[in-house]
């Protein structure tokens, strides 16, 4: 399974490289000549490869693998997946909530920040709708994803079934544009495109479980390469229409809204790359590049904080757009890389990062550690006196 490993570490690399691919203003460098954004553009656009749908994507094959190879009840899988994401969600939520003030005071929108701070509903919509930082979104949204998982069992004994991706992309992108059109109240614009995402992104658990189905008939190696070579194919079709919308950012200096074409391309790129990586199982790939799996919950988690402290260190920088991405994405990578080793390594912090037993189980674990050596104690003295 050293393939799906790799896939877990090219999606967290790649969630970095496109937020390390804006100017401070999350812009495509608006303020430099067209030329100039070239570069910045074309790296984002490759980087969303495997973008945020495809972190969806892995973490609900991750799910039906694990309950494949050892079912559990629908209240324990879900009260798993609280501990596992909604607990680390809450401490990251109170982080990024008073963090984001050290940018907002480098850059001068320090009181506005701070008023936000006194506002119940910005709370509500902290923890809610994961608005505490811009990558908090999808913690909730695999959630509430993870809900549907026993429907998507239909998909493992009909792999066709993963099909139904598309009229979900659909329903995704008409709903969404029309209650962007139609709704004017800013609350309530929000949680109902939450809703419609949500209910849109439920076409990916029928295609990762799909996809597991196909893997499970344990196919030869000459199926694997015809496997990689079709996702291959499609992924080159639908990335020269991902470079049309690559286009039209360059020209504005904005990342622009995907729409049509380019949306359906976006949201079905996932699919086809997993369909590469599947491709490649019997490939020989490193036993190293494995164990660094574990932190890409990690990296995921730690790496705006990081690129904000980058941000305000080199605010005055001289560097040309292709330079500071580069060297941006190189120095936010290994610290988060470096942050997320160092985390796992200290126990009262690992749980954070999901490497760790919460504080609280910990010390249950103790207590029956505890419990068990008394018992072992009481029933050597009684077995010493029967001997005596």
């Amino acid at each position: 399974m050293n393939w799906l490993d790799i896939a877990r570490l090219s999606a967290a690399f790649s969630i970095i490289g496109i937020h390390t691919t804006t100017d401070p203003l999350g812009k495509a460098f608006v303020n430099y000549e067209i030329p100039e954004r070239i570069f910045p553009v074309l790296m984002r656009t490759t980087a969303e490869l495997a973008s945020t749908e495809f972190f969806i994507l892995l973490s609900l094959f991750l799910l039906a693998f694990k309950l494949e190879r050892r079912p559990m009840p629908y209240i324990a899988t879900m009260k798993q997946q609280v501990r596992r994401l909604l607990v680390p969600f809450a401490f990251w939520t109170v982080f990024y909530a008073f963090f984001v003030l050290i940018k907002a005071n480098a850059f001068g929108y320090l009181d506005p920040m701070l008023t936000r701070l006194t506002s119940p509903t910005i709370w509500l919509d902290y923890f809610l709708l994961g608005k505490s930082q811009y990558h908090m979104h999808f913690i909730p949204t695999i959630f509430l994803i993870f809900l549907f998982h026993p429907i998507f069992k239909l998909a493992l004994k009909m792999p066709l079934l993963g099909l139904l991706v598309v009229p979900f992309l659909v329903f995704n992108l008409s709903m969404s544009s029309w209650v962007w059109g139609n709704i004017t109240d800013r609350t309530t614009l929000e949680y109902l495109v939450r809703i419609i995402k949500v209910l849109g992104y439920v076409g990916y658990g029928f295609a990762a479980y799909s996809i597991l189905g196909i893997w499970q008939k344990n196919f030869d190696k000459e199926t694997s390469k015809k496997i990689f070579s079709f996702g291959l194919l499609v992924i080159a079709l639908l990335f020269i229409i991902k470079l049309t919308h690559a286009a039209q950012s360059i020209e504005v200096g904005s990342y622009v809204p995907k729409l049509g074409s380019v949306y359906y391309a976006h949201g079905l790129l996932p699919i086809c790359l997993l369909l590469i990586f599947l491709g490649t199982q019997h490939f020989n790939w490193p036993e190293r590049m494995s164990n660094w799996s574990k932190f890409t919950f990690g990296t995921y988690l730690i790496h705006p904080a990081v690129i904000d402290i980058f941000d305000i260190l080199m605010v005055n920088n001289s560097l040309a757009p292709y330079q500071l991405v580069v060297f941006k994405y190189a120095v936010i990578l290994s610290l988060v890389l470096f942050i997320s080793v160092v985390i796992s390594k200290i126990p009262l912090l690992a749980w954070t990062i999901g490497l760790g037993p919460l504080p609280f189980e910990k010390t249950k674990i103790n207590l029956n550690t505890e419990n068990k050596q008394e018992i072992d104690n009481d029933k050597n003295k009684a077995d010493t006196a029967v001997l005596n």
